[in-house]
């Protein structure tokens, strides 16, 4: 087997198949499916959120959210990147009708996943006395974490398995599993402290059965679809092949983009609650969930993207990728446009009112990291585009520069500033890296080059944003703020609305008179 089973393709390949506008549309239509089901776990996400923060003290909140940062990178790491290798190569085999490679890929992944999961887990407990010695301040910190490190093989099994679905096409999956089961899990856990009166301890204990009984029944529906597919069970093919050392060769080196996120989200907490404290670590942990809204739609679009990108690659099918790649960077900038204006334009008021007023002041880190994660969501794809071509050494080099940009000012900001300065290294770091993969990719992929529709909807957005930054400046109140952000994702939508092809995408809307005349039908 080559090395790189791509083929490279020009942006401008007129060899694009017939069939491509349906693909790239019925890619939207299952990220519609997953964007309806992460909006409902987000709702519910949150919610459990604002109760474990109005329940427990600033320093458990803290503390809890310290310990929760440690695992989730752990299970990040602990991935080896294994669900960015499913997505280039399980569509890979597919498009090239190979059983024995696809059961290869998926059981090389799965053992890989479970093997360094448990690794780490002895590591956790092996280095704790050294943790409590040389980083954490609370001791209780370093006891919520040798709890919860036992979810670091479950939650990268889950996200494996995300990856997994995505390809084999199963969005309903991913919409009951992931959207709909693992955030009631985590609400009932919550309730049931609040009910019991419980300790943060046995908030853990409660995040740690949920995940548990959430991945348990991810395996069974993975189980039930490769039966279902014909790909284990008595009419499977037989054989199974893989090339380990091919994997490897393309995830691990994609690890250094888990290190950026890590320095990102996970270093930032150490550092604070190194030199800050856990309270610190509080404020600022209370309103990533917030920012994060704003990379909500291409985090959902991604899982279906990569695989889609994959196949185009593989065929050569150059044009359609950069179609795809167009209209969905459109949809982002557009539909993720009032969740950015609300975190800048409307900090205070919103953080004030979930977390209550200890929390106000974290309202000036809620803009720095709005700030950076929209204009990762605008750029988001580039890494999954280049990833789909087998371009790593380009993102390898480009996350190193911003792991550097990320350290220094982290270390430069955050004695000075506290929460705060976290906040802006982080939204920096944010922009710098989404800056230089996009660079790269255009480069040398020639995807992503801005055309006159891409031109036309950053000109929207620019307006849009001076208008609201002028209300900002001589009406400062939040309900004159509240209708100008209201009226300016309007005005955002309607000037997009031919761009972003909604009634082409879903026909059913021009069954609804109004909507569908709004939507361009």
């Amino acid at each position: 087997m080559s090395s790189d089973p791509s083929v490279e393709p020009s942006p401008s390949d007129s060899s694009s198949k017939d069939g491509a506008p349906d693909e790239v549309r019925r890619s939207l239509r299952g990220s519609g499916l997953l964007l309806m089901g992460r909006v409902i776990g987000i709702l519910i996400n949150f919610g459990t959120q604002v109760l474990t923060v109005r329940y427990l003290t600033k320093a458990d909140y803290g503390a809890f959210s310290w310990a929760v940062a440690i695992v989730t990178m752990g299970s990040t790491f602990g991935l080896l990147s294994m669900h960015k290798a499913v997505g280039r190569y399980l569509p890979l085999y597919i498009e090239k009708d190979d059983p024995p490679a696809q059961r290869g890929v998926i059981l090389l992944a799965l053992g890989s996943t479970i093997a360094t999961g448990l690794a780490l887990i002895a590591l956790a407990f092996g280095i704790r006395g050294l943790l409590g010695d040389t980083i954490v301040q609370d001791p209780q910190a370093i006891g919520l974490l040798l709890i919860l490190v036992f979810l670091v093989p479950l939650q990268s099994l889950d996200s494996l398995l995300h990856s997994t679905f995505a390809v084999l096409a199963s969005p309903r999956a991913i919409f009951f599993r992931r959207h709909i089961l693992a955030p009631v899990l985590r609400l009932i856990a919550v309730l049931t402290i609040l009910a019991t009166a419980g300790s943060v301890r046995d908030l853990a204990f409660g995040y740690l059965i949920a995940g548990t009984i959430g991945i348990v029944t991810y395996l069974a529906m993975l189980r039930s679809l490769l039966r279902k597919i014909g790909l284990f069970g008595p009419k499977a093919t037989p054989g199974i092949r893989t090339e380990p050392k091919e994997i490897y060769r393309f995830g691990i080196p994609l690890l250094t983009t888990d290190l950026l996120w890590f320095l990102k989200s996970t270093v930032v907490i150490i550092v604070l609650e190194s030199m800050k404290g856990t309270e610190s670590v509080a404020e600022f942990r209370a309103v990533v969930p917030l920012a994060a809204l704003n990379v909500l739609l291409l985090e959902n679009v991604r899982v279906l993207y990569q695989p889609l990108a994959a196949r185009f690659v593989a065929r050569g099918d150059g044009a359609s990728l950069n179609q795809l790649y167009a209209q969905v960077s459109t949809w982002i900038t557009v539909i993720t446009f009032p969740l950015f204006a609300t975190c800048v334009f409307l900090s205070e008021p919103v953080t004030t009112l979930l977390f209550g007023s200890r929390y106000s002041s974290a309202s000036s880190i809620l803009v720095a990291l709005a700030i950076g994660q929209y204009y990762h969501a605008i750029f988001g794809l580039n890494r999954s585009t280049l990833n789909a071509h087998g371009r790593v050494r380009l993102i390898v080099w480009a996350n190193f520069a911003s792991a550097i940009l990320a350290l220094t000012l982290q270390f430069t900001l955050i004695p000075q500033y506290g929460s705060l300065g976290a906040g802006i290294a982080t939204g920096v770091t944010y922009i710098a890296s989404s800056a230089l993969i996009q660079f790269g990719m255009v480069r040398t992929t020639g995807i992503g080059r801005l055309g006159r529709d891409q031109l036309r909807t950053f000109l929207a957005l620019g307006t849009t944003v001076a208008f609201l930054s002028l209300v900002w400046a001589f009406f400062d109140h939040p309900i004159v703020l509240a209708i100008a952000v209201a009226l300016s994702s309007v005005l955002m939508f309607w000037w997009n609305r031919s761009r972003l092809e909604i009634v082409e995408t879903f026909p059913e809307l021009k069954r609804v008179p109004i909507l569908g005349r709004l939507s361009g039908g």
